[in-house]
């Protein structure tokens, strides 16, 4: 009996000292399992950091808003007390992360344009080859391509034919005004009224001096505006037009009627906003880049008083034809420059070239090139002939502000 009793006794404490046991087991795997998921947590914390760290100061997504822009500055001194190009490499860098973060967190619009036909305000006529459709209904299509953000309008008549093509670049979306985009007609050709009383005819496209764009005004409003074109793309900014002659052509937009006048109303401002900004964003790189160009200075020829009034005379004739008033000349020379014939050697003519600035009749100022050549007759040199005005040459024919060109 007792050895029963023992047994059972025994048994009872085995058992519960293995569930115990077990429940350690237990514990550990789990304590193992948990360990190894925080590992790697951790090391997937770390490698973002090194993946989105600048290589300066840490700054990865999760802590970017530690430190403030001056902070960060303060942080680069701090590390790089004597490398300023490092400094202000490496807080380009911070700033550049700092606007991509900005971009990748913005909230993404849904759907920009619809998959319906579309109703715009003024019907087109359509130009495919030698035949002309009438076009009213037609469909938007967004899409990015190597080129850039693409708006095509494809008529309800062939809604596989992208009949127009509108292109944006980084520059017009930054100078876009906040919630719309701006684009410019780079493909397609169409005829529409345009004017106060939709009377006059105008074929146009592209390769054409009316300017014409496109501006994505809201969910499944589109819409098309032209004018005279202004400025260029000699500055590297988009060119603008002339506020004056803004016509809205078309607005590309659902059925109703109401809805179309009361967008012809609220386009106008918009647009003459964002061209106002082409405007003053070119006029700036025009002004900086006319104040950059100077007179070159004077070479020792210009101590020749016969040559620089020969220069003068006949400058100022050649300029009038084209209205143009003569400002400032000068011989960049320092000594003639001998031609010979290649074959031979024998001596042909002998040049100087020299500067001079102008006024045209629209009161712009040029920095332009004149040269003089004198003929060689075998034992010397004639007189002096004028050789013209240099064209295609840098610095020579270039726009320049009035204050540097007297």
């Amino acid at each position: 009996m007792k050895k029963i009793l023992l047994f059972l006794v025994f048994t009872i404490c085995y058992t519960s000292s293995y569930a115990q046991f077990g429940k350690m087991l237990k514990s550990k795997a789990k304590a193992a399992v948990e360990k190894k998921i925080n590992k790697k947590t951790e090391g997937s914390s770390e490698s973002e950091k090194d993946n989105s760290a600048t290589g300066t100061v840490s700054n990865s997504s999760s802590n970017s808003n530690e430190y403030t822009d001056e902070e960060f500055k303060a942080e680069l001194a701090k590390k790089y007390p004597n490398d300023q190009a490092k400094q202000d490499l490496y807080y380009q860098k911070y700033l550049e992360k700092k606007q991509q973060e900005a971009e990748a967190n913005k909230p993404k619009s849904a759907n920009t344009v619809s998959d319906d036909f579309l109703y715009m305000s003024y019907p087109f006529a359509m130009t495919k080859g030698m035949s002309a459709i009438g076009v009213d209904r037609v469909k938007l299509r967004r899409q990015m391509t190597d080129m850039g953000d693409n708006v095509d309008i494809l008529p309800a008549q062939d809604p596989d034919y992208a009949w127009l093509r509108f292109l944006t670049t980084p520059e017009l979306v930054a100078m876009s005004p906040e919630g719309y985009i701006g684009y410019e007609l780079v493909s397609g050709m169409f005829t529409t009224k345009v004017g106060a009383d939709r009377s006059q005819t105008l074929e146009l496209g592209t390769g054409m001096p009316i300017l014409v764009r496109g501006m994505l005004i809201a969910d499944d409003v589109f819409v098309i505006y032209a004018a005279s074109h202004q400025g260029g793309h000699a500055f590297n900014v988009p060119s603008y037009m002339h506020e004056k002659d803004i016509t809205i052509l078309n607005v590309i937009g659902k059925g109703e009627q109401q809805f179309h006048l009361d967008w012809l109303e609220k386009a106008k401002p918009i647009v003459k906003e964002f061209e106002a900004t082409l405007k003053a964003n070119y006029d700036a790189a025009a002004k900086s880049t006319m104040d950059a160009i100077e007179m070159p200075k004077a070479g020792s020829m210009n101590s020749n008083a016969s040559l620089v009034s020969f220069a003068k005379e006949n400058v100022s004739k050649t300029i009038a034809k084209d209205g143009a008033k003569l400002l400032k000349l000068n011989i960049e020379s320092n000594d003639w420059s001998i031609v010979t014939n290649k074959y031979t050697g024998r001596i042909l003519y002998r040049w100087i070239k020299g500067a001079f600035t102008e006024k045209n009749k629209n009161n712009d100022c040029y920095l332009q090139g004149f040269l003089i050549k004198q003929q060689y007759n075998g034992s010397g040199y004639g007189s002096s002939q004028f050789g013209g005005i240099i064209h295609g040459q840098m610095p020579y024919g270039q726009k320049m502000n009035c204050e540097n060109a007297n």
